[in-house]
């Protein structure tokens, strides 16, 4: 399912299934912000709204530079 061809509903949907049916997943997610350094080998990246996700470097497939949001 691509997610941007799908409305956020039917997304939930998939997931909520798969997790009752203990499904596995292949989830690809597109995070922008600033990368740092985390604890245990793990990286950081703040994104726009303020919050923070940290994940393991093996689960990345691309990283592309993209321009800075305009500071508001």
């Amino acid at each position: 399912m691509i997610a941007r061809d799908a409305a956020p509903a039917a997304l939930d949907a998939r997931l909520d299934e798969a997790a009752e049916r203990g499904h596995r997943l292949e989830v690809i997610l597109v995070l922008r912000g600033s990368v740092r350094p985390a604890r245990g080998g793990r990286w950081r990246i703040r994104l726009e709204n303020g919050r923070a996700v940290t994940f393991d470097g093996e689960c990345v497939v691309a990283a592309t530079p993209t321009p800075r949001s305009p500071r508001r």
